[in-house]
């Protein structure tokens, strides 16, 4: 019985042995050379380098840390992910932190942060809207400023190259000031992506021309003010926005004008 475990052992440090070598000799060989790469996610001279350093190595044994190296740059990583297939072809996925606003308690020490309130050292703040806040241990940590990140990192990338500032009004909850002075009033986080495209085809609308807000709080019923004619904009003038608090009968923001609310008296705007 022993000797039959015995030979059991040597054969399975054999077979172990000659795996082991096998390994060694296929990862050099051609037969699993990197020729193909797919990056996803990174693009010019970063994804550029990436490829270099992929190419040429060996799918059994390939090196992430040194791709990963030459792929550093601003902004910086999130992410980074390495999927090899046989016999000649990897795919390289990347997620980038994206910066989304300028935080920071004044005009002197703006940092560009990400969605999700992280602050990205050296990446410019140029054309950044500017959210005022503190940053703590690398973090913008205010529960509303965290808000406020969320729903410019939902916003086309045309639009949020207009925003100048994001901010939060008392009874009207979240809003961007836009180049042009309009205020985009968006209550909280919550639908963001809607309310954006709302607030895009309201002011694409040439009567809009002007505006001094777009409420976009209920995207399906957007709310325009400050044009001539008082409030406007793809709604009955009976059923108004309500406000962040939903009152009924409640006011938008401030323009001028007027509007009949459910109840039968009037909105001041």
């Amino acid at each position: 019985m022993k000797n039959h475990w015995f030979r059991i052992g040597i054969g399975l440090l054999v077979a172990g042995v000659v795996m082991f070598g096998l390994y060694f000799l296929l990862k050099g060989s051609s037969l699993f050379v990197v020729k193909k790469v797919e990056i996803i996610g990174l693009t010019g001279a970063r994804a550029d380098r990436v490829r270099n350093a992929s190419l040429g190595q060996s799918t059994l044994d390939f090196d992430e840390d040194a791709v990963r190296s030459v792929a550093d740059g601003r902004p910086p990583i999130r992410s980074f992910k390495v999927d090899t297939h046989p016999m000649h072809r990897v795919t390289i996925t990347v997620v980038l932190y994206i910066p989304v606003a300028a935080a920071g308690i004044n005009a002197g020490n703006l940092q560009a942060v990400s969605a999700d309130g992280t602050v990205l050292p050296g990446v410019s703040t140029d054309r950044l809207p500017v959210v005022q806040t503190s940053i703590v241990g690398g973090y913008v940590r205010d529960r509303v400023v965290l808000e406020s990140l969320r729903v410019l990192a939902a916003a086309p990338a045309q639009f949020r190259s207009r925003v100048k500032a994001f901010a939060k009004d008392p009874k009207f909850g979240l809003y961007a000031t836009m180049d042009n002075g309009t205020k985009i009033y968006f209550g909280d986080a919550s639908l963001a992506a809607r309310k954006w495209a709302a607030a895009a085809t309201v002011l694409a609308d040439p009567q809009a021309a002007g505006a001094a807000y777009v409420d976009v709080r209920v995207p399906r019923r957007p709310v325009v003010g400050g044009v001539q004619g008082g409030v406007t904009g793809g709604i009955d003038p009976a059923d108004p926005n309500q406000p962040v608090g939903g009152d009924n009968g409640g006011a938008s923001p401030d323009s001028g004008g007027t509007s009949t609310d459910s109840t039968g008296g009037t909105t001041p705007q």
